[in-house]
């Protein structure tokens, strides 16, 4: 009787030893921000990699806390994702449904039109006096209505639509549906992958706004999230070039609050919704980016 033997596949172990480090290389700097936003200034100067924090202080998330703007930051930025995200998905994917079916006057014109920004644009003057016009300054609309449509969005619903049967459309057109059914409860519901996608995208972008606030936007009290930790930022690090001593004051000889463990604060506040939310996505959205870049 032949006795099975197992062979061992060196390829395959190397390619998973080689997959496993990287894994850790990309996931060390979150979890040193993390670390780092516990630390006191003495022990972030002797183990700024270190694998776990010796003696750990909140004071970091205190001061994120104490600045009173900063919930108004939360309630902003969700304000605006929250609109911003399934307005601009409905008109995003519309749009990419009825270009991506058969060709009518003027759709190859509206087709590159909208690749056309996607490369060029008018510059940050033009918008202002655009957002000036519609009269949004210092309105959190003003980051939600300028940025509805986003072509490289349009483009992987479009191609993800091209993806599909056309026998699909045709067969519901036959049983007497319209456009708007064939749209709403056949095209939608098979593109989660890619809607999920776009979903995430678009949620991550508007979180991280933080640039055409600072233009449009004037009072700290209807600032996102970005400007107001970007602003306790600038506060501590000025403090600290004066030389002031904190509210947290000196334990033990040893900062509990400095510039570094505040930013890393900052860090962990900004990325750990979003984080929170990706696992729920991920499996969405590996298909969904595939299938929308590649089909077409």
């Amino acid at each position: 009787m032949k006795k099975l033997t197992k062979t061992i596949d060196v390829p395959r172990i190397i390619i998973g030893v080689c997959l496993i480090l990287w894994g850790i290389v990309i996931f060390y700097p979150f979890y040193n921000a993390i670390l780092n936003s516990f630390m006191t200034e003495v022990e972030y100067m002797q183990r700024p990699f270190a694998l776990y924090v010796n003696n750990p202080t909140l004071s970091a998330y205190r001061k994120l806390i104490e600045n009173a703007n900063i919930f108004n930051g939360y309630k902003t930025t969700l304000y605006i994702v929250l609109l911003n995200v399934p307005i601009g998905l409905l008109l995003i994917s519309s749009m990419a449904y009825a270009l991506s079916r058969k060709p009518f006057f003027g759709s190859s014109l509206i087709n590159n039109a909208i690749i056309f920004t996607m490369y060029f644009g008018g510059g940050i003057v033009p918008y202002y006096i655009l957002i000036k016009s519609y009269g949004l300054m210092g309105s959190p609309l003003s980051i939600v209505v300028g940025g509805l449509v986003d072509g490289f969005n349009y483009i992987l619903i479009k191609n993800y639509f091209y993806s599909l049967p056309a026998e699909l459309e045709e067969s519901a057109k036959l049983d007497g549906a319209n456009d708007l059914v064939v749209f709403a409860r056949i095209f939608l519901p098979l593109a989660k992958p890619v809607i999920a996608t776009v979903v995430l995208f678009t949620a991550v972008g508007k979180w991280n706004e933080w640039f055409h606030p600072m233009i449009f936007i004037s009072n700290p009290q209807k600032w996102p999230l970005q400007l107001i930790l970007r602003d306790i930022i600038s506060d501590v690090s000025a403090n600290l070039e004066k030389g002031e001593t904190l509210a947290e004051g000196i334990i033990s000889g040893q900062k509990e609050t400095f510039a570094v463990n505040v930013q890393m604060a900052a860090l962990v506040a900004t990325m750990l919704p979003i984080m929170l939310v990706y696992p729920f996505l991920q499996k969405f959205f590996m298909k969904g980016i595939t299938v929308g870049a590649v089909k077409g």
